[in-house]
């Protein structure tokens, strides 16, 4: 992964560490985490220059009003979602951009419909110092198929490759 990306990806997790949330790193960032590092494509498959960082957090009202304060350290604007009246944590989806990322943090998966289950058979990366959470490569792969996306199709491709280069298997 590129020096800008780590550094970022460092940063984020090491906040949401901080504030004790319970996330999973999730989509292309995963992907490369398992292995397969690929350019962020626009829908229109043309590359895109920002990176995608893509983190399911854990749709409880605990790890939801942790998550804002966590938002707000990283300069994220999240007052709006602090004054509702009547939060969802399980409809609440954030996106935030910056000049070289772009942040989704999503309350729930296509596939996966339990957090804590993924949660328990999560990876961890230590990058920096800082454990990265990351989703399991089966819960990955199952995510992708779900998806169906060409993109997924040819992730799950390549990761299916380069697994079977590591187990030496065919």
């Amino acid at each position: 992964m590129e020096n800008k990306l780590i550094a970022d990806l460092v940063r984020v997790c090491e906040v949401l560490k901080n504030y004790g949330i319970e996330y999973l790193i999730v989509g292309g960032t995963a992907v490369a985490l398992h292995g397969y590092f690929r350019i962020t494509m626009n829908i229109d498959g043309t590359p895109n220059d920002k990176h995608d960082l893509d983190i399911w957090y854990n749709p409880t009202y605990k790890n939801y009003f942790l998550l804002l304060n966590a938002l707000a350290e990283l300069g994220f604007d999240a007052n709006g979602f602090k004054k509702e009246k009547s939060p969802n944590p399980k409809k609440s989806y954030f996106q935030f951009e910056t000049d070289d990322f772009s942040f989704d943090f999503l309350p729930e998966l296509l596939s996966l419909k339990k957090f804590g289950s993924a949660f328990r058979k999560k990876e961890i990366v230590n990058l920096n110092g800082i454990e990265i959470w990351y989703i399991s490569y089966e819960d990955l792969l199952n995510e992708k198929q779900e998806n169906g996306r060409s993109k997924d199709i040819n992730d799950i491709e390549q990761l299916k490759i380069r697994n079977s280069n590591e187990t030496g298997q065919n």
